[in-house]
C-alpha cells in the first residue's frame, strides 16, 4: 500500500511522518485490496486535523477524518475510523455471496428442516 503525506500550515516531522505510517501499515490486515492512502495533516489554531482517503482496488473509496489537540492522537483515531470502515466493506463482501452450486448442504440443516 502506498502512502501520500501532505502537510498544511506546518512543517511535517520525520517522527510524525514513521508514525502516520506505521498506523497505516495495520490497515492491510482489514482489506488486501487498498492500494493507496492520500493523508492530509492540516494545522489550525487550537486543533491539528487529519483527513484519509483510501484508494480500495474495484470497489468505492473511503473517506474518514478526525480532530484532536495533537497529531499522535488525531492520527490514532482516524487509523481506527478507517479500519472500521475497511472491515465493514470485507464483512459486507463476504457476507452477500452466494453460496456455490457445488458444495453440499450440511446434514444438520436438512434433519430439522424435515422434522418439521
Amino acid at each position: 500500500m502506498k502512502i501520500n503525506l501532505t502537510a498544511r500550515r506546518f512543517e511535517l516531522s520525520d517522527a510524525l511522518r514513521r508514525h502516520v505510517e506505521e498506523q497505516l501499515a495495520r490497515l492491510d490486515r482489514y482489506h488486501n485490496r487498498t492500494s493507496r492512502v492520500e493523508i492530509t495533516l492540516t494545522e489550525e489554531k487550537r486543533e491539528k486535523r487529519v483527513e484519509a482517503r483510501a484508494f480500495v482496488d474495484g470497489d468505492y473509496d473511503i473517506h474518514a477524518e478526525a480532530s484532536a489537540e495533537d497529531f499522535r492522537t488525531a492520527v490514532n483515531r482516524l487509523s481506527e475510523k478507517l479500519a472500521r470502515q475497511l472491515k465493514r466493506r470485507r464483512d459486507r463482501r463476504v457476507d452477500h455471496q452466494a453460496p456455490r452450486l457445488n458444495e453440499e448442504i450440511p446434514a444438520q440443516e436438512t434433519t430439522e428442516g424435515s422434522e418439521s
